[in-house]
């Protein structure tokens, strides 16, 4: 039901449900998982393959827009990322949300006062994601004990 409102010298239409609808078409859902894997990961050495092991209590960060890495390696000081950061954490089952703004993100775990995503774009950045719709299985491994 619009409820009429007089700002200054308008009369203004409230629609309650527009505004509420609007509001929620702001931000986009974004559902992952964190899970660490060691060991031999090479095919064909099935005996040696280590499961995942799902990562709770765990800070994951969402950084608005591309990240440059820091000569290649995988991991990059909390303090070197100059673009707006996002946190949250892994619950018992390894699985973190956030609610954010359409846009890129680069989506990273937390160690201490590093960040650690090993996976690149080919051009010198951390691999991102570009949110447009909500996303329900965004994987992030802690892989740095693993043999690949």
């Amino acid at each position: 039901m619009p409820i009429s409102i007089i700002l200054g010298l308008h009369l203004t239409t409230f629609h309650p449900n527009h505004f509420l609808m609007a509001h929620y078409l702001e931000y986009i859902s974004v559902k992952g998982y964190a899970k660490i894997i060691s060991g031999n990961q090479m095919t064909g050495i099935k005996e040696s393959i280590d499961k995942p092991i799902t990562l709770k209590g765990v800070k994951v960060i969402a950084v608005s827009g591309p990240v440059k890495t820091i000569n290649g390696q995988p991991r990059i000081l909390l303090n070197q990322i100059s673009s707006s950061i996002i946190e949250t954490s892994t619950n018992k089952n390894g699985i973190f949300k956030f609610s954010l703004k359409p846009g890129f993100y680069t989506f990273f775990l937390v160690d201490g006062d590093r960040a650690y995503l090993n996976s690149f774009d080919g051009n010198g950045f951390f691999k991102g994601t570009k949110l447009t719709q909500p996303i329900n299985d965004l994987l992030l491994l802690d892989d740095q004990n693993a043999i690949y």
